[in-house]
């Protein structure tokens, strides 16, 4: 980590806002640098401020002796002297520590430490500490509470306070500390130096795991029982069983095998069956689709001869359409030119009539010239009249209303007259009433002042009376609690007595039972069942792997068998191929020729052919296919159904190929699979043959047959002369475990003893304690009573004119705090009822002077209203008269419009006459283009006429000419051959894939036939050995079978259980002992482990692991110390017995003898530590890297050589980007260093900062 900036306010002799920026020159740019001043200025308070931002806390608060010691603040507070709040300066309202840091993860931060007062003034009371964390440059907040803070600090910090002290910052008087101090905190601070933590949690962790594996050990020792098996005779009795039930069971399994091939065989005749007849009905329906299809064909190609005549068929139906379409056009035009005309006669005569209206128009305009004139004055005069009698409506509105507000005013102030009247009355009668009231409220502030005095009496007096009665409580408890103490105390004595006589019986039970015979006669037992386990294991598997060998045998000959059939078969199937191949290309090329023929283009090519002409293809004069279109149909089914039937044969061959192919590389894969297996055998068997030899040397082994009720035999003796050495055991543990037991109960009877002697003491000092403070609460009780007596006889006085004054004091006691608040009320009320009363006496004499007023105004307003209503009324009478002369015009309608409705109608008659004459020229013109449009629609109509007789006749002469070359095939007449041709194009191409569908449907069910009835016949050819016809018979054969095999196989199950069971019981004892052996020997090498490196707490691999570490940092520190002082080495105390953190300084000046650091004076204590300090400077891991050092005095204990090498010391660590700040008094060293903080003093004892 990294210190950038020092910043606070108002911290001890530091008055106002002071600054240290570190990333400012001059000391951006210096490594060295000293803290300089008198003493007392504050140079120490500079790291004060940077631990308190930091930690809340610094070295010199920490070394104050007596922590209960208290120092004076203002008014009668009093601050601890360790509090960090002591440092905020005399006199002023707050200050604050301000740090800028860079962490150990490389960001930037800001951390705050703020105190102030209450209030923020400087009298107020000291208010807790704050601090905050903010990451810069955003300011973005860290932490929550105090405490988050404080965390997230030390972990960007990646140091603790006390480690924090020790590497970075040495205060004063602490400079020594890390060479002084013991093991465990030099280990911590090496650990979090360096990073490698890691070695405390691998001590911790071999401590849980060797506690865990003893524990498991115990467990499995507890799980041990006993595990009996079956007898010789049963185990005998049931393996013969057993292989009894095998042997029927693979009987049964050979002979239902050979039913179920039969099955199998009549169920694949069944199946080709149903294929065979299946397909003879598809080539039966395919025939029947054939057949039904020749009359389709023939009209299929009968339409095709007549295709050459559908284009003239075509013209001829175009041309009538087109005749009808003029003829039609004709029709309309000549109908359309009689309308023109009639149109034309109507135009001319509303030409007249719209001239006539137009005439008639302008006549009534001129008519209406003198009643406008006069309609126009009769306007101006009404208008003129308007303002005025505006005006005098106005006035009469504005009279009626002053008359209405005057009435509403004076109504007004009588109501109030009479409301405050009667609160006037109100008021009087209530302050009446309430007389007693008075005295009380008129003197309030000094009976308030002696009722807050009483209720706190009382409340003394009431406190005081219950810390009696909790008092008297608290005694009661204490006094039952030590009589029940010392009952408990006896009774623990002579639970102790028993316990201690219990242990010693069982310590004799243990001591009578030889643990040690009882292992080695385990052991003996244990290895001889090994030893037999071991020889049945590998007999069993010898017997085992013989049996294989032989079905292997005979399942390589059977294979061997099979693949020699299926390379005949596929031998045969691959001869044909190439035929089948052959056959296919043939076929095919044939059909290529024929469809080429058959194409719709050579078939129209066929059609122009004429004899004795040259074919356009080739030349030949002789056309002898130009008319066989039936036989070329024919050839090219035929050809298509050879295509098909060639590539179904042809597909067929494939799969069946594909088949035999398939079966041959099963049968290869299973053959290496029986040889690998063939191959593998006989080592296996020779291996176990040796391993047999040994055991067979061993034993007195009877015969082979007799071998597995031998073994069993063994095991069975083994297992019980282990089982009743169980039970010795078992009886040694139970021994062992009522030992522990009472040893447990032994220490636990001492505890409760001391703890019950203990008790009893406690019981007693507090019983003593209580009766002390009962009679310290009586003498409260009574001054606080007699203080309240005092004031309530003050407080007489303020009840002297009240009913029951002399019960007020009850009521008062009953209820202080809501008797004070009721007279509180009542004081308040009777002073706002006073002052109310007052109040209305002045507004009812404003009132009286406001309502005189009123009635004047009144009056007035009433006569000026009648006056207004009189000029109104003649005015309204003048503008009405004039309004009914005006209405008489037109009925009233402004003279603009009249005019407006005249000049329109005249314009509509004009508009009206334009509109008609242009309408007759229109219908003129219409009247001539109809009449030519009908000349020219009865030329075209001729001419079409002329070409559809021409298109009929080439239509009758092709028809002729075909009804001579087709006699049989042509149409009878006209009709007949446009019915033919009616048929579209789309629908006959529809037809032509229709038929060539269902050939290639017939060509497919004559193929599929051919194989189906060959499968049946390679099927029927090769029947099973011994087959059974009848598969009612067969079916109800293999139904018994599969009765007896399952009745035959749950007994062999049953069997194999019971011989697996006795096994499990048989090794059980065996593997529990195995098991826990091989937990012991877990547990041996965890507990080492934990011997030798593991503890609860981690401190003993920790230790261990920074010795080393502690190493290289002594390698660091002794290379700075031999520049300073050459005399001195420091080492490590080396104890091979336990891992040491424990330093020795090396005297070389005394012939190499070590030293204690103890024994060093001040000054080589200050050269050795500086040595380390810059030892510690030097040291870094990859989590915390110490860029910033601090050191507050000590050289003034060194002489002038010695502090000239510590100072060329000190300036190497800029070459290692590290900043040194020194505090120090001695002259020559702050005139060496060229940067430097001053702390000057100044009046008042303030002082200022200031960097050179």
């Amino acid at each position: 980590m990294k210190i950038l900036k020092i910043s606070g306010k108002n911290l001890a002799s530091l008055a106002g806002e002071f600054e240290v920026d570190f990333q400012q020159e001059p000391l951006a740019s210096s490594g060295l640098f000293a803290i300089s001043g008198p003493t007392g200025a504050g140079k120490s308070t500079l790291l004060d401020a940077l631990c308190l931002a930091l930690y809340d806390a610094t070295p010199r608060l920490l070394k104050v002796l007596g922590r209960g010691s208290a120092l004076p603040d203002v008014g009668k507070e009093t601050v601890n002297a360790q509090d960090t709040r002591t440092l905020l300066r005399r006199g002023t309202p707050d200050g604050y520590a301000q740090v800028d840091f860079v962490g150990n993860d490389g960001g930037h931060y800001r951390a705050r430490w703020s105190v102030r007062r209450s209030r923020t003034k400087a009298e107020g009371a000291l208010q807790a500490t704050a601090m905050s964390l903010h990451q810069l440059p955003a300011l973005q907040p860290i932490g929550g509470t105090k405490t988050e803070v404080k965390e997230e600090i030390e972990k960007r910090i990646g140091l603790s306070f006390d480690q924090f002290t020790r590497a970075v910052l040495l205060a004063q008087n602490e400079f020594s500390t890390f060479l002084k101090t013991e093991d465990n905190e030099r280990g911590e601070l090496l650990e979090t130096l360096t990073g490698s933590s890691i070695y405390t949690d691998i001590s911790m962790r071999a401590f849980e795991r060797a506690k865990k594996e003893k524990q498991v050990l115990e467990r499995l020792g507890e799980k041990l029982a006993d595990q009996r098996p079956l007898s010789p005779e049963e185990r005998s009795e049931t393996e013969a069983s057993s292989g009894a039930a095998e042997t029927a069971l693979q009987t049964i399994d050979l002979r239902k095998a050979v039913l179920e091939l039969q099955q199998r065989w009549h169920q694949e005749t069944h199946k080709l069956q149903t294929q065979v007849a299946a397909a003879q009905e598809a080539l039966d329906s395919a025939d029947a689709e054939r057949a039904a299809a020749e009359e389709r064909r023939a009209a299929l190609a009968q339409w095709e001869l007549l295709q050459p005549a559908r284009p003239l068929i075509d013209a001829v139906a175009r041309l009538a359409g087109e005749i009808a379409g003029t003829g039609a056009a004709l029709e309309a035009s000549r109908a359309q030119a009689a309308q023109a005309v009639a149109s034309e006669a109507q135009l001319a005569q509303a030409v007249q009539q719209a001239a006539a209206a137009l005439l008639a128009r302008e006549a009534a305009q001129r008519d209406a010239a003198p009643l406008l004139d006069r309609a126009k004055a009769l306007d101006a005069g009404i208008a003129a009249h308007m303002p005025a009698h505006r005006q005098a409506q106005a006035g009469a509105l504005a009279a009626d209303q002053a008359n209405e507000a005057a009435r509403a005013a004076l109504h007004d102030l009588h109501q109030r007259q009479h409301a405050a009247q009667a609160e006037q009355e109100a008021g009087r009668q209530w302050l009446a009433s309430h007389q007693q009231w008075q005295a009380l409220a008129q003197s309030w502030q000094l009976w308030d002042q002696l009722f807050a005095q009483a209720g706190q009496a009382a409340a003394q007096a009431d406190a005081a009376d219950a810390s009696m009665a909790e008092s008297r409580q608290q005694l009661r408890q204490a006094f039952d609690a030590t009589q029940a103490a010392q009952a408990a105390l006896a009774s623990a004595a002579a639970v102790l007595t028993a316990r201690e006589a219990e242990r010693r019986e069982a310590q004799a039970a243990v001591q009578a039972i030889d643990g040690q015979g009882l292992q080695e006669q385990r052991g003996q037992l244990e290895a001889h069942a090994r030893l037999l386990t071991s020889a049945e294991k590998i007999w069993s598997e010898l017997a085992r792997q013989q049996q294989a060998l032989a079905h292997w045998q005979a399942r390589a000959a059977q294979l061997a068998q099979a693949a020699q059939t299926e390379n005949t078969a596929w031998a045969a199937e691959a001869a044909q191929t190439a035929l089948l191949e052959a056959r296919l290309a043939q076929a095919e090329k044939s059909l290529k020729g024929a469809e080429a023929a058959c194409a719709a283009s050579v078939g129209q090519l066929r059609a122009t052919l004429q004899d004795e002409q040259p074919c356009p293809v080739c030349g030949a004069l002789e056309h002898p296919y130009s008319h066989a279109d039936h036989a070329l149909q024919a050839m090219l089914a035929s050809l298509q159904d050879e295509v098909m039937a060639c590539r179904t044969q042809a597909r067929g061959n494939l799969e069946r190929l594909a088949t035999h192919k398939a079966a041959l590389a099963a049968t290869a894969r299973e053959q290496a699979q029986t040889e690998a297996e063939l191959a593998a055998l006989p080592p296996a068997i020779d291996s176990l043959l040796a391993q047999w030899q040994p055991h067979a040397d061993t034993f007195a082994l009877p015969p082979a047959n007799e071998r597995a009720d031998w073994f069993a035999q063994q095991l069975a003796a083994n297992a019980a002369g282990l089982q009743a050495l169980a039970q010795q055991e078992t009886a040694l543990r139970q021994a062992s475990a009522r030992r522990e037991q009472a040893q447990a109960a032994h220490e636990l009877a001492s505890s409760d003893h001391a703890r019950c002697t203990s008790t009893v003491a406690e019981a007693q000092a507090r019983l003593a304690q209580l009766q002390a403070q009962q009679a310290g609460n009586a003498d409260k009780g009574e001054t606080a009573r007699a203080a309240l007596d005092a004031l309530l006889a003050q407080l007489d006085g303020a009840f002297a004119d009240a009913d029951g004054a002399e019960d007020w004091k009850d009521s008062w006691r009953a209820g202080p705090a809501a008797f004070r608040a009721a007279r509180e009320t009542e004081s308040r009320q009777w002073l706002k009822q006073q002052a109310d009363q007052d109040h209305r006496g002045h507004a009812l004499a404003t009132l009286a002077a406001q309502l005189e007023a009123a009635q004047l105004a009144a009056a007035k307003a009433q006569q000026a209203a009648q006056e207004a209503h009189a000029v109104f009324a003649a005015a309204d009478k003048q503008r009405t008269a004039m309004q009914a002369e005006r209405h008489a015009l037109w009925q009233g309608q402004s003279v603009a419009e009249v005019e407006r409705a005249l000049a329109g109608a005249i314009a509509a008659a004009r508009e009206l006459l334009a509109r008609q004459q242009t309408a007759a020229l229109s219908a003129g013109q219409q009247r001539t283009r109809l009449d030519e449009a009908c000349a020219q629609l009865s030329q075209r109509l001729a001419a079409l006429r002329e070409q559809e007789h021409g298109a009929n006749a080439a239509l009758h002469d092709w028809l002729r000419q075909f009804q001579d070359a087709h006699p049989a095939h042509a149409p009878a007449d006209m009709d007949a051959l446009r019915a033919r041709l009616a048929i579209a194009p789309e629908a006959m191409r529809a037809e032509r894939d229709a038929l060539q569908a269902i050939a290639d449907r017939h060509t497919a069910a004559v193929s599929v036939l051919a194989e189906r009835r060959q499968q049946l016949a390679a099927h029927l050819a090769q029947p099973p050995d011994g087959l059974e016809t009848d598969a009612a018979a067969l079916q109800a054969a293999l139904d018994a079978l599969l009765l007896e095999r399952q009745a035959a196989n749950q007994e062999a199950t049953r069997l194999r259980l019971a011989i697996a069971q006795d096994d499990a019981r048989r090794h059980s004892a065996q593997a529990m002992l195995a098991q826990i052996e091989a937990q012991a020997v877990i547990e041996r090498r965890w507990a080492s482990l934990n011997e030798l490196i593991g503890s609860a707490d981690g401190k003993k691999f920790r230790n261990y692991a920074q010795q080393f570490t502690l190493e290289v940092l002594l390698g660091y520190a002794n290379a700075h110390l031999n520049h300073l002082a050459r005399r001195y080495q420091l080492e490590r105390i080396d104890n091979p017995n336990n891992p040491s953190l424990s330093l020795m300084v090396r005297d070389q000046d005394m012939g190499g003898e070590l030293r204690s650091v103890h024994s060093l004076s001040g000054g080589e204590s200050f050269l050795v530590s500086l040595a380390l300090a810059l030892g510690l400077a030097s040291l870094s891991s990859n989590r915390v890297r110490v860029e910033s050092l601090f050191i507050d005095e000590g050289f003034g204990s060194l002489d002038t050589e010695t502090l000239r090498v510590a100072m060329d010391a000190l300036d190497g660590l800029q070459a290692m980007g590290r900043k040194v700040g020194v505090i120090s008094h001695v002259q020559e060293m702050t005139e060496r260093i060229a940067t430097r903080i001053l702390v000057q003093p100044g009046s008042g004892g303030k002082s200022v900062v200031t960097v050179r």
